[in-house]
């Protein structure tokens, strides 16, 4: 069973979706980071952390991760396909980024949204994938149907995760062509 690495934004639409014990079933649990878990409890899940205590594993970074970490928010930042351009608010992406080259870690899946992330993460060679990625893979499983994977991302969509309806419909697609 692979790992799986979690920035802040898949974790959102995890819990809007109610979708975190799937995550757990396909992958044994989810890896974060403080500071994705400081950004959720800004976001105004701190409630909904202390639900699933156990099935969201923490981590701290050492100070060299940290450091790595900062390099990589700055590459982050710079990257042509970025929409913002200050590193501290890569630093989630980062970080999870950093976790991933800890040997413990080798192979693992890190689930990224953020287009400028995903391509620095694809540059450093590690395995990625979004939360539709996940759906699919649930689907595949079979414990969702594909109109339960489109009704997950419709209603992420309708609390505000930046989840287009084409988005949503192509995925939707993938998943029905994948059903036998």
């Amino acid at each position: 069973m692979p790992i799986l690495l979690s920035d802040t934004g898949p974790l959102i639409s995890a819990f809007q979706s109610d979708s975190l014990n799937l995550l757990v079933t396909l992958f044994g649990s989810v890896h974060s980071t403080e500071t994705c878990v400081n950004e959720l409890v800004r976001h105004g899940w701190g409630e909904i952390l202390k639900q699933v205590e156990g099935l969201l594993v923490i981590h701290t970074l050492t100070k060299s991760e940290k450091d790595d970490a900062l390099a990589v928010a700055r590459k982050i930042a710079a990257h042509p396909i970025a929409k913002d351009h200050d590193p501290k608010n890569h630093l989630g992406e980062a970080e999870v980024m950093a976790l991933a080259r800890r040997t413990e870690f080798e192979g693992a899946v890190i689930l990224l949204d953020e287009l400028a992330a995903r391509a620095t993460a694809s540059e450093l060679g590690l395995t990625i994938s979004g939360f539709a990625g996940v759906l699919l893979l649930a689907v595949e499983a079979g414990l969702l149907t594909p109109k339960e994977l489109r009704e997950r991302l419709e209603h992420c969509r309708k609390l505000g995760t930046h989840y287009s309806t084409s988005f949503s419909e192509s995925i939707f697609q993938l998943a029905q062509a994948g059903v036998k």
